[in-house]
């Protein structure tokens, strides 16, 4: 599953929204899925990045945009009777840029290797979260790991563990990612828009 996030500089822009998709196996009972949100649970948002004034003389700094964006990927299993891992990877891609949309930019296009993140509300590197960190412009690279290890039911006729689904207590919630624009190579003035692709994965 896959969801699209929005840069824009000037202007950089990025949108983003929420997908939900289940897998099912031909057995009725062994269903799985996986949820995957970025940003508002409905409609598009967009990361502002405004280079200007100052930022856009002779001595620019790095500029923050605007909003943070929440980042939550949560995988479903069934109640299984022993302990089987699956691993859940998040992914970016990151490749096409951000292109010239209006302005004297012409053709020029800011790689999206100019862009880095700042995250919280996440847990440690150990737990496979989202960490800071900064785009590379691939069209595979993996920011987030971790195994959706299903609550073991060692005894099937105990009430507590009749069921079909069950959550996992190994997810990503709402990690906020804040994004930064470098800012430190000069090109021509305009308003540059691009997205960026987060894909979710559970094996």
């Amino acid at each position: 599953m896959s969801a699209g996030l929005v840069l824009l500089a000037c202007g950089i822009t990025v949108p983003a929204n929420a997908v939900i998709i289940t897998v099912s196996d031909s057995a009725s009972t062994s269903n799985y899925a996986l949820s995957l949100q970025v940003g508002s649970a409905a409609g598009t948002d967009t990361v502002q990045f405004n280079v200007s004034g100052n930022n856009a003389g002779l001595t620019p700094t790095a500029v923050t945009g605007s909003p943070a964006i929440d980042i939550s990927v949560t995988p479903v299993r069934p109640i299984i009777a022993s302990e089987v891992a699956r691993p859940v990877t998040l992914r970016v891609d990151s490749s096409a840029g951000l292109v010239c949309q209006s302005g004297a930019c012409g053709s020029t296009v800011i790689p999206f290797s100019k862009i880095s993140w700042t995250v919280s509300n996440n847990s440690g590197s150990a737990t496979g979260d989202i960490q800071s960190g900064q785009f590379n412009g691939a069209t595979n690279q993996q920011i987030a790991s971790f195994n959706a290890n299903a609550n073991i039911c060692s005894i099937p006729i105990i009430i507590l563990c009749l069921g079909t689904w069950t959550y996992q207590t190994r997810n990503m919630n709402a990690t906020r990612m804040t994004f930064r624009y470098a800012n430190d190579t000069f090109y021509p003035a305009g308003t540059y828009r691009g997205t960026v692709y987060f894909t979710a994965s559970m094996e």
